[in-house]
Protein backbone atom coordinates (compact mmCIF):
# COMPACT_ATOMS: atom_id res chain seq x y z
CA UNK A 1 0.00 0.00 0.00
CA UNK A 2 2.84 2.38 0.82
CA UNK A 3 4.46 1.78 -2.57
CA UNK A 4 1.15 2.28 -4.39
CA UNK A 5 0.47 5.50 -2.53
CA UNK A 6 3.94 6.76 -3.38
CA UNK A 7 3.38 6.03 -7.08
CA UNK A 8 0.07 7.91 -7.00
CA UNK A 9 1.72 10.91 -5.33
CA UNK A 10 4.50 10.91 -7.92
CA UNK A 11 1.96 10.76 -10.75
CA UNK A 12 -0.01 13.66 -9.28
CA UNK A 13 3.14 15.74 -8.92
CA UNK A 14 4.15 14.86 -12.48
CA UNK A 15 0.74 15.93 -13.82
CA UNK A 16 0.71 19.20 -11.84
CA UNK A 17 4.25 20.14 -12.87
CA UNK A 18 3.52 19.20 -16.47
CA UNK A 19 0.41 21.38 -16.47
CA UNK A 20 2.35 24.31 -15.00
CA UNK A 21 5.08 23.98 -17.62
CA UNK A 22 2.50 23.76 -20.40
CA UNK A 23 0.67 26.81 -19.03
CA UNK A 24 3.92 28.81 -18.83
CA UNK A 25 4.89 27.88 -22.39
CA UNK A 26 1.40 28.77 -23.64
CA UNK A 27 1.50 32.14 -21.84
CA UNK A 28 4.94 32.91 -23.27
CA UNK A 29 3.73 32.07 -26.77
CA UNK A 30 0.70 34.31 -26.31
CA UNK A 31 2.87 37.22 -25.13
CA UNK A 32 5.17 36.86 -28.14
CA UNK A 33 2.26 36.56 -30.55
CA UNK A 34 0.33 39.64 -29.42
CA UNK A 35 3.47 41.81 -29.17
CA UNK A 36 4.67 40.72 -32.62
CA UNK A 37 1.20 41.62 -33.92
CA UNK A 38 1.72 45.21 -32.73
CA UNK A 39 -0.31 45.23 -29.51
CA UNK A 40 1.33 48.20 -27.76
CA UNK A 41 -0.97 47.94 -24.76
CA UNK A 42 0.35 44.43 -24.10
CA UNK A 43 3.92 45.63 -24.64
CA UNK A 44 3.45 48.55 -22.24
CA UNK A 45 2.07 46.15 -19.62
CA UNK A 46 4.97 43.76 -20.16
CA UNK A 47 7.53 46.55 -19.77
CA UNK A 48 5.82 47.79 -16.60
CA UNK A 49 5.88 44.31 -15.06
CA UNK A 50 9.51 43.88 -16.11
CA UNK A 51 10.53 47.18 -14.50
CA UNK A 52 8.70 46.22 -11.31
CA UNK A 53 10.55 42.92 -11.25
CA UNK A 54 13.89 44.68 -11.61
CA UNK A 55 13.04 47.10 -8.80
CA UNK A 56 12.11 44.25 -6.46
CA UNK A 57 15.27 42.28 -7.19
CA UNK A 58 18.35 42.38 -4.99
CA UNK A 59 21.09 44.72 -6.24
CA UNK A 60 24.06 42.98 -7.87
CA UNK A 61 27.11 42.69 -5.67
CA UNK A 62 29.47 45.62 -6.04
CA UNK A 63 26.93 47.90 -7.73
CA UNK A 64 27.11 51.50 -6.50
CA UNK A 65 23.95 52.52 -4.58
CA UNK A 66 23.55 55.59 -6.82
CA UNK A 67 23.59 53.34 -9.90
CA UNK A 68 20.90 51.10 -8.38
CA UNK A 69 18.73 54.10 -7.52
CA UNK A 70 19.06 55.39 -11.09
CA UNK A 71 17.97 52.00 -12.44
CA UNK A 72 14.90 52.15 -10.19
CA UNK A 73 13.74 55.36 -11.90
CA UNK A 74 13.40 53.65 -15.29
CA UNK A 75 10.34 54.90 -17.15
CA UNK A 76 9.18 53.82 -20.59
CA UNK A 77 8.89 56.69 -23.05
CA UNK A 78 7.91 54.69 -26.13
CA UNK A 79 8.30 51.23 -27.60
CA UNK A 80 7.14 48.91 -30.32
CA UNK A 81 8.10 45.33 -31.08
CA UNK A 82 11.44 46.46 -32.59
CA UNK A 83 12.48 49.53 -30.57
CA UNK A 84 12.37 50.81 -27.02
CA UNK A 85 13.22 54.14 -25.43
CA UNK A 86 13.61 54.57 -21.67
CA UNK A 87 14.44 57.50 -19.41
CA UNK A 88 16.42 57.43 -16.16
CA UNK A 89 17.19 59.99 -13.46
CA UNK A 90 20.71 60.01 -12.02
CA UNK A 91 22.12 61.66 -8.91
CA UNK A 92 25.71 62.09 -7.72
CA UNK A 93 27.14 59.07 -5.91
CA UNK A 94 27.19 60.32 -2.32
CA UNK A 95 28.25 57.95 0.45
CA UNK A 96 29.03 58.18 4.14
CA UNK A 97 32.79 57.83 4.67
CA UNK A 98 34.12 58.01 8.24
CA UNK A 99 30.93 59.66 9.38
CA UNK A 100 30.86 62.29 6.64
CA UNK A 101 28.92 62.51 3.40
CA UNK A 102 31.37 62.41 0.51
CA UNK A 103 30.67 62.63 -3.22
CA UNK A 104 32.61 59.73 -4.71
CA UNK A 105 31.12 60.07 -8.18
CA UNK A 106 29.44 62.77 -10.22
CA UNK A 107 25.95 62.49 -11.66
CA UNK A 108 27.56 62.24 -15.11
CA UNK A 109 29.56 59.18 -14.05
CA UNK A 110 26.48 57.57 -12.55
CA UNK A 111 24.55 58.37 -15.72
CA UNK A 112 27.14 56.61 -17.89
CA UNK A 113 27.15 53.44 -15.81
CA UNK A 114 23.36 53.34 -15.47
CA UNK A 115 22.88 53.89 -19.21
CA UNK A 116 25.13 50.95 -20.07
CA UNK A 117 23.36 48.66 -17.61
CA UNK A 118 19.94 49.70 -18.89
CA UNK A 119 20.95 49.06 -22.51
CA UNK A 120 22.08 45.58 -21.49
CA UNK A 121 18.82 44.91 -19.68
CA UNK A 122 16.61 46.17 -22.49
CA UNK A 123 18.40 44.09 -25.10
CA UNK A 124 18.82 40.87 -23.14
CA UNK A 125 16.58 40.77 -20.06
CA UNK A 126 13.10 41.74 -21.28
CA UNK A 127 11.06 38.53 -21.71
CA UNK A 128 9.04 37.67 -24.81
CA UNK A 129 10.50 40.45 -26.98
CA UNK A 130 13.87 41.07 -28.65
CA UNK A 131 14.39 44.72 -29.50
CA UNK A 132 16.54 45.48 -32.53
CA UNK A 133 17.58 48.84 -31.08
CA UNK A 134 17.14 50.78 -27.84
CA UNK A 135 17.62 54.34 -26.63
CA UNK A 136 18.34 55.39 -23.05
CA UNK A 137 18.04 59.03 -21.93
CA UNK A 138 19.55 59.92 -18.55
CA UNK A 139 18.50 63.13 -16.80
CA UNK A 140 19.46 64.69 -13.49
CA UNK A 141 17.62 66.99 -11.10
CA UNK A 142 18.67 70.55 -10.30
CA UNK A 143 16.85 72.57 -7.66
CA UNK A 144 17.34 76.36 -7.73
CA UNK A 145 17.26 78.71 -4.76
CA UNK A 146 13.64 79.66 -5.51
CA UNK A 147 12.59 76.02 -5.29
CA UNK A 148 12.07 75.43 -9.01
CA UNK A 149 13.27 72.12 -10.38
CA UNK A 150 14.78 71.38 -13.77
CA UNK A 151 15.74 67.99 -15.20
CA UNK A 152 18.37 68.53 -17.90
CA UNK A 153 19.53 65.58 -19.97
CA UNK A 154 23.04 64.38 -19.12
CA UNK A 155 23.33 61.95 -21.98
CA UNK A 156 21.40 59.94 -24.50
CA UNK A 157 22.65 56.77 -26.13
CA UNK A 158 21.35 54.48 -28.85
CA UNK A 159 22.55 50.94 -29.43
CA UNK A 160 21.51 48.26 -31.88
CA UNK A 161 21.51 44.58 -31.03
CA UNK A 162 24.20 44.04 -33.64
CA UNK A 163 26.51 46.70 -32.20
CA UNK A 164 25.90 45.50 -28.65
CA UNK A 165 26.83 41.96 -29.63
CA UNK A 166 30.35 43.22 -30.38
CA UNK A 167 30.65 45.22 -27.16
CA UNK A 168 32.98 43.97 -24.46
CA UNK A 169 30.57 43.69 -21.53
CA UNK A 170 33.44 42.50 -19.34
CA UNK A 171 34.67 46.11 -19.21
CA UNK A 172 32.36 46.52 -16.23
CA UNK A 173 32.69 50.02 -14.84
CA UNK A 174 34.43 51.40 -17.95
CA UNK A 175 31.10 52.73 -19.18
CA UNK A 176 32.62 55.58 -21.18
CA UNK A 177 34.41 53.15 -23.49
CA UNK A 178 31.22 51.23 -24.17
CA UNK A 179 29.18 54.37 -24.77
CA UNK A 180 31.80 55.53 -27.26
CA UNK A 181 31.04 52.43 -29.34
CA UNK A 182 27.37 53.39 -29.61
CA UNK A 183 25.53 56.49 -30.83
CA UNK A 184 26.00 58.60 -27.70
CA UNK A 185 25.63 62.32 -27.03
CA UNK A 186 26.65 63.84 -23.70
CA UNK A 187 25.87 67.30 -22.41
CA UNK A 188 28.77 69.70 -21.89
CA UNK A 189 28.82 73.27 -20.49
CA UNK A 190 27.00 75.47 -22.97
CA UNK A 191 25.99 72.49 -25.12
CA UNK A 192 22.85 70.80 -23.74
CA UNK A 193 21.49 67.58 -25.17
CA UNK A 194 17.93 67.18 -26.43
CA UNK A 195 17.19 63.43 -26.50
CA UNK A 196 14.11 64.00 -28.65
CA UNK A 197 16.24 65.18 -31.58
CA UNK A 198 16.63 62.25 -34.01
CA UNK A 199 15.13 59.99 -31.36
CA UNK A 200 14.97 56.29 -32.07
CA UNK A 201 11.26 56.32 -31.26
CA UNK A 202 8.89 58.96 -29.86
CA UNK A 203 5.48 58.72 -28.19
CA UNK A 204 3.83 60.00 -31.38
CA UNK A 205 5.29 57.23 -33.53
CA UNK A 206 2.66 54.67 -34.45
CA UNK A 207 2.63 51.11 -35.69
CA UNK A 208 -0.29 48.91 -36.62
CA UNK A 209 -2.13 47.45 -33.69
CA UNK A 210 -4.27 48.57 -30.74
CA UNK A 211 -3.78 52.06 -29.35
CA UNK A 212 -0.98 52.35 -26.85
CA UNK A 213 -0.77 53.72 -23.34
CA UNK A 214 2.80 54.99 -23.51
CA UNK A 215 3.82 58.19 -21.78
CA UNK A 216 5.46 61.33 -23.09
CA UNK A 217 9.04 62.23 -22.06
CA UNK A 218 8.00 64.87 -19.51
CA UNK A 219 5.66 62.40 -17.80
CA UNK A 220 8.42 59.80 -17.75
CA UNK A 221 10.81 62.23 -16.07
CA UNK A 222 8.19 63.23 -13.50
CA UNK A 223 7.61 59.56 -12.70
CA UNK A 224 11.35 59.10 -12.21
CA UNK A 225 11.47 62.13 -9.90
CA UNK A 226 8.66 60.67 -7.77
CA UNK A 227 10.56 57.40 -7.49
CA UNK A 228 13.69 59.14 -6.20
CA UNK A 229 11.73 61.26 -3.70
CA UNK A 230 9.96 58.15 -2.37
CA UNK A 231 13.31 56.44 -1.84
CA UNK A 232 14.67 59.47 -0.01
CA UNK A 233 11.76 59.52 2.45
Amino acid sequence: MGLGFGIVVCLVIFVVVGFMVFQARFAARQWRRVIAAGDLVALDRLMGETFDGWRNARPPRGLAPADWRAMHTAALIAADCDRARVSLLAEPDVRVVQGQRVEVGTAQEVARRAAVRMVERLLYEVPYVSFDAVQVDVHTEYRSADGSVTTPCLLTTRATREHASWSDWSLGTDAASMLAEWDTREATPGAPVDPSVDALISPGDRVEGPSDGLVDPAAAIRAAERTIRERRS
